[in-house]
C-alpha cells in the first residue's frame, strides 16, 4: 500500500513538472510575440531618423514674400517660414537643408517623403490631410482672408462670387486660391501660374481678370501699385493659421514637430518673425 502511493505520487510529480515546463515554453512563445508586436507599433523611426543623420530637409517655393523669398543681393532663401523651418532644426538639434522648388513640386516631396517637411505657407485642408501629416497651426494671428486682385477701375463690380462667373482668374496649381477660385467661383476660367509675380504681370497686362491672393498679399501689391485694387468680395474660408507638411506615416516627427509648433505660437514668435521678414522683403522691393 505504501509502495502504491509512492508510485502515484511519483507520478503526479512528473505529469505537473511537464505540464509547468509546457506552460513556461508557451509563456515565452508569448512574451516573444507580444515583444514583435510592440517593436511593429513603435516602428515609425522618423524622429530617429532625422537625429541620426543630423539633416532636416526641408521643401520651399521662395516666391510669396515675406513667407519664403530669395534674397536680391545674396540669393539667400529668407522668409518667416524660412525662420520657422530653421527653428525646428535648431529645437532638434539638427542641421536644415533647404530644398526650393515649384509649390505643387513642394506637395509632391511631402507625400513621396523625398523631403521631411515643407514649411511653404501650408494651409490645412481635407485633401491634404488625407494624404499627408500636418501639423497643428501656426501663424494664427494673421487674418487669413482671400480675396481676388482686381485692377482699381473694376473693383467696384466685384461684390460676390457670381460678379466673377465667366471670366479668367488667375492661382497658383495646388493652392488653397486655386481650389476656392475652382469652387466658390461660378463657371470661372482659371489661369495656372507658378509665381505670383506672373499673375500680377499678367493682370497688368490685360491677359486675365483678377488674381486670387491672400488679403495680406493683396495689400502689399496695391500699396505699391495704385492701379490695382481690393474688391468687396472675399472667398469663404475657415483657415485659422498654417501648417508644416510631412509624410503619411511619420508620426513620431509629426508629435515633436507639434509640440515645437505649440510652443512658439504660446510664446508669440512666428508673428515676430513675420513682422521682420515683412520689413526686410518691403526694404528689398520684394512687395512691389
Amino acid at each position: 500500500m505504501k509502495k502504491m502511493n509512492m508510485k502515484k505520487w511519483l507520478a503526479l510529480f512528473l505529469v505537473l513538472l511537464l505540464g509547468m515546463t509546457a506552460m513556461v515554453g508557451c509563456g515565452g512563445n508569448n512574451d516573444a510575440a507580444e515583444d514583435e508586436g510592440e517593436g511593429e507599433a513603435v516602428g515609425d523611426t522618423s524622429l530617429q531618423d532625422v537625429l541620426d543623420e543630423g539633416v532636416i530637409t526641408c521643401a520651399i517655393s521662395p516666391d510669396y514674400a515675406p513667407y519664403e523669398y530669395l534674397d536680391l543681393t545674396t540669393g539667400e532663401v529668407k522668409g518667416s517660414d524660412i525662420v520657422l523651418a530653421q527653428y525646428i532644426a535648431d529645437q532638434l538639434g539638427v542641421k536644415l537643408k533647404i530644398e526650393q522648388m515649384s509649390f505643387e513640386s513642394c506637395l509632391a516631396a511631402v507625400q513621396t517623403g523625398s523631403v521631411d517637411m515643407s514649411t511653404s505657407c501650408l494651409s490645412w485642408t481635407e485633401d491634404r490631410a488625407e494624404t499627408m501629416n500636418l501639423s497643428t497651426y501656426y501663424n494664427k494671428d494673421a487674418s487669413h482672408a482671400q480675396t481676388i486682385l482686381v485692377m482699381a477701375d473694376k473693383a467696384d463690380q466685384f461684390k460676390t462670387a457670381e460678379d466673377f462667373a465667366g471670366l479668367k482668374i488667375a492661382a497658383q496649381n495646388g493652392t488653397t486660391q486655386w481650389e476656392m477660385t475652382t469652387t466658390q467661383i461660378p463657371d470661372v476660367e482659371t489661369t495656372a501660374i507658378s509665381q505670383m509675380n506672373d499673375g500680377l504681370l499678367m493682370l497688368m497686362e490685360g491677359k486675365i481678370d483678377g488674381m486670387a491672393t491672400p488679403v495680406d498679399v493683396a495689400q502689399s501689391y496695391v500699396e505699391n501699385y495704385p492701379e490695382l485694387a481690393i474688391p468687396e468680395f472675399l472667398f469663404n474660408t475657415e483657415e485659422v493659421g498654417n501648417v508644416v507638411a510631412m509624410a503619411k506615416g511619420k508620426d513620431a516627427l509629426l508629435e515633436k514637430i507639434n509640440e515645437i509648433v505649440d510652443q512658439l505660437e504660446a510664446d508669440g514668435l512666428y508673428t515676430q518673425w513675420l513682422a521682420e521678414a515683412t520689413e526686410d522683403a518691403a526694404s528689398q522691393g520684394l512687395l512691389d
